[in-house]
């Protein structure tokens, strides 16, 4: 009996330490299976989270950062933000290299597209340009010629004067825009003196009654190279067109002296910039790149675009960051040296007078009784003597004397004398449409 017991014991004990073996093996087992699969369920976590991270990356660059950069590419909206990534650590991933790279060929595609619908844009322009301006070129060559056929007191030089005047500003027009194009002003002149350009200018606008030129022999004098007239005066009437816009009383224009050249200020009192203005005004003065015709923002406002085209080609610069003493804007126009010109030689001087004396003697022979006109050219401070009669163009050529009238014109009274007058204008016109002109030289 004695002997079993311990056999059942020594049994027990024995399946006891066997199973106790076993669970510590199992334990150990557990422990180092464990031990292996935190590194593995981190990593399921982390690729769980970088795969959460990039879908929502994804979500976030097609509805924000795409529709973003269009708006600020494609549409043109100014002050659009691009946001950047909207998970950091995504930062340098393939994922970050992709969307950056979609981002540039978005926008070269989109730069490209526009470069070539802007080229063939400019070049349809410019040829439509070239052939109205060409018209209007001659049609004023030949309302100049028919004007020095008539003395200046008739109603009928008056009208034609009008007429010019109009065609002037229509000239004006198309040479903004073919500036704008990036093409030249599309007319080339001879040396012109600083008071000359002021004056065509001041010819070129609507209200140029309200200009004021303060005429200094100094300035007034001073030659400017023929190669930069026609630019300068655009530029200028660009400002005068500005500052008569903003404003309902005189518009001051003085050319003054500085070390490096001349100045011409123009001074309104009308309507000032705030400081958002003046920053966009000096943003378009400083491009000298060609419009992106794609992307105008307002086509009623470009003077400072055309402006801005104008100072970077010639050399010139502009400046409307000051205020005038009279409340308004102050308007400089910077000329520097390099510009300035030398003048018609004594040769062309004499011949430029005798073709005047020419024409003197031709308009005394056709009416020998009229009176000298009382109003028709500008003096030499550049206020209308009567207040009623626009800026008169000075020719820097001598050019062939004009026909001498057998009789005398009508009286201005006369409705059929001065119907007769304009339809000799038309046929004038017709006559010299299919041949180039004489006089300021000009490049279609």
């Amino acid at each position: 009996m004695l002997d079993s017991l311990v056999t059942a014991t020594a049994l027990l004990g024995g399946g006891f330490a066997t199973t106790s073996v076993g669970l510590i093996v199992q334990a150990r087992r557990k422990r180092a299976l464990a031990a292996r699969v935190a590194p593995l369920e981190a990593q399921r976590d982390s690729a769980l989270a970088y795969a959460g991270a990039m879908e929502a990356e994804s979500k976030h660059f097609a509805e924000v950062r795409m529709p973003a950069l269009v708006d600020a590419l494609a549409r043109g909206h100014r002050g659009v933000p691009v946001p950047g990534l909207s998970q950091e650590r995504l930062a340098g991933t393939p994922i970050d290299q992709g969307h950056q790279t979609v981002m540039g060929l978005l926008q070269e595609a989109l730069t490209v597209t526009r470069d070539q619908i802007g080229l063939s844009a400019r070049s349809s322009v410019r040829d439509i340009i070239d052939e109205a301006q060409t018209h209007l070129h001659r049609c004023q060559m030949n309302v100049v010629e028919e004007m020095d056929r008539y003395p200046q007191g008739t109603t009928y030089h008056q009208s034609l004067m009008g007429f010019d005047h109009l065609v002037t500003q229509a000239l004006h027009t198309l040479q903004r825009t073919r500036i704008l194009a990036g093409s030249w002003p599309g007319l080339q002149r001879a040396d012109c003196t600083f008071g000359e350009v002021v004056e065509s200018a001041r010819g070129r606008i609507n209200a140029y009654l309200r200009v004021s030129y303060t005429y200094e022999p100094g300035s007034g004098e001073t030659w400017l190279e023929g190669r930069v007239v026609e630019p300068v005066t655009v530029a200028l009437t660009e400002l005068l067109s500005n500052a008569t816009a903003y404003s309902d009383g005189k518009v001051f224009v003085e050319v003054q002296a500085f070390q490096t050249g001349f100045c011409i200020v123009v001074d309104d009192g009308g309507l000032n910039m705030n400081a958002y203005q003046r920053e966009e005004a000096a943003r378009k003065l400083s491009r000298h790149t060609v419009l992106d015709v794609t992307a105008l923002e307002d086509t009623r406002q470009l003077g400072f675009a055309v402006i801005g085209r104008l100072a970077g080609e010639y050399g010139f610069a502009t400046d409307v960051t000051s205020t005038s003493p009279y409340g308004g804007v102050r308007a400089v126009l910077r000329i520097p040296r390099e510009l300035f010109g030398h003048g018609p030689t004594a040769e062309e001087t004499q011949a430029e007078r005798r073709a005047a004396a020419s024409r003197a003697t031709g308009h005394a022979s056709a009416s020998p009784t009229e009176a000298p006109p009382e109003g028709g050219q500008a003096d030499r401070r550049g206020e209308p003597s009567d207040g009623s009669v626009l800026p008169q163009r000075r020719r820097r050529s001598p050019r062939p004397t004009a026909p001498v009238i057998t009789g005398a014109p009508a009286p201005a009274e006369d409705p059929e004398a001065f119907t007769q007058g304009f339809a000799h204008l038309a046929e004038t016109i017709r006559d010299h449409e299919s041949s180039p002109t004489e006089g300021e030289q000009f490049r279609a």
